[in-house]
């Protein structure tokens, strides 16, 4: 018989039913009521709100067995020891670092991704601190992970969850088992950027056979090529950031997937200066009217833009068209980078304009600092 009381008194998802206690709950559409052997009391109770816990774990990444319930049921014995646990789990750790992490929307997604597709499957109900590198060794052999660049991305929410146990006091320092996982190197790939005259190319299309409102692209990628702007940033720019005095626009924030951030990529503010074209650009998409407030107004919505796919796309066709070996759009910013270097402009005000630091500008763009002047030096190289 029923004791309809205890719903009142009881935690979420546990009940007497019978003079048992049970634990009810529903995950991926399926309904789960499950009787346990434990006594009407409170120490019963909270093995069956830990039991409860554990076993929404297992369902919620799809390890849930029958021999997970029969082990809570009591006719069976557990493959891995006893399903109620002692300690803080490591998916609880996890969900705390994932509600204090600041990263951006983006990069938390990714984050999500990567500890649900390989860490909780294997971590999820173990108890933090029983967590070893030898463990964490095994789990990654077993994954495969396809590129070194990917194994290190994924390995970033599995630090911060073990940093997040060290900040809690659950673990110290010297029992981080993530001090002896480390990253592999990663080779960074050169810069690709567009040739001027792909670049004019790429324009001239843009400007013959872009039409009514899709002309605006054309604006668009002027302003592109020749401020080296970050999509996200110039998604971002409000008319009240250009200064047309002094002919310099202010990049201080970005916007990702529609939503705006007070900072940039890099979190450094600047000032870009304007030359005649990008100049030009800016009036004759002000001249549009499309926005008192956006520069950047995507003219199928008339709306800001959301992702850079609408602005990608026409300069896809642009390629084809041109047959001008295909690209990213973010190339653009590379282009203007190199167009800089290659004319002996400052490296510090090219720095500057991108939001580089002069070492980063260096080490991305080296090959670019002196112009034509390495081909002259090879030339030096007699080859009869």
């Amino acid at each position: 018989m029923d004791d309809r009381t205890s719903r009142y008194t009881l935690p979420e998802g546990v009940r007497i039913r019978s003079g048992s206690l049970q634990v009810y709950f529903k995950r991926k559409k399926k309904y789960y009521s499950i009787t346990l052997p434990f006594p009407v009391s409170a120490e019963g109770i909270r093995a069956a709100v830990k039991v409860r816990r554990d076993l929404i774990t297992k369902a919620e990444w799809a390890i849930l067995t029958d021999n997970d319930i029969a082990v809570a049921r009591g006719d069976a014995v557990a493959d891995d020891g006893v399903i109620v646990t002692d300690g803080a789990l490591f998916q609880e750790i996890a969900q705390k670092y994932l509600k204090h992490c600041e990263a951006n929307n983006d990069s938390k997604n990714d984050y999500i991704s990567a500890l649900n597709k390989h860490w909780m499957p294997q971590l999820a109900l173990i108890p933090i601190q029983d967590i070893t590198s030898e463990i964490i060794r095994d789990i990654i052999s077993d994954i495969g992970f396809k590129s070194d660049k990917t194994f290190n991305n994924c390995l970033v929410p599995l630090r911060g969850v073990f940093d997040k146990a060290i900040e809690l006091r659950l673990l110290t320092p010297a029992d981080n088992p993530m001090a002896m996982i480390k990253n592999k190197k990663v080779q960074s790939g050169l810069p690709d950027p567009f040739t001027r005259d792909e670049m004019n190319a790429l324009l001239n299309w843009l400007d013959k056979n872009l039409t009514d409102k899709d002309h605006f692209y054309y604006w668009y990628f002027e302003v592109a090529f020749w401020t080296g702007c970050r999509p996200s940033e110039l998604y971002a720019l409000r008319w009240k950031d250009i200064d047309w005095f002094n002919e310099s626009v202010i990049i201080n924030k970005s916007r990702v997937r529609g939503v705006e951030k007070q900072v940039t990529k890099t979190h450094t503010a600047r000032e870009v200066y304007l030359n005649d074209r990008s100049k030009r650009a800016f009036e004759a998409i002000e001249a549009m009217k499309l926005s008192d407030d956006y520069v950047m107004i995507c003219p199928e919505t008339s709306q800001p833009f959301y992702n850079e796919k609408p602005a990608r796309m026409r300069l896809i066709e642009a390629m084809k068209a041109t047959r001008v070996r295909r690209r990213p759009a973010y190339n653009a910013r590379h282009t203007y980078a190199t167009m800089l270097l290659m004319s002996d402009v400052n490296p510090v005000f090219v720095a500057n304009q991108l939001g580089h630091s002069l070492q980063m500008l260096i080490k991305r763009y080296g090959r670019w600092l002196h112009g034509d002047q390495n081909k002259i030096e090879i030339s030096k190289l007699a080859t009869d």
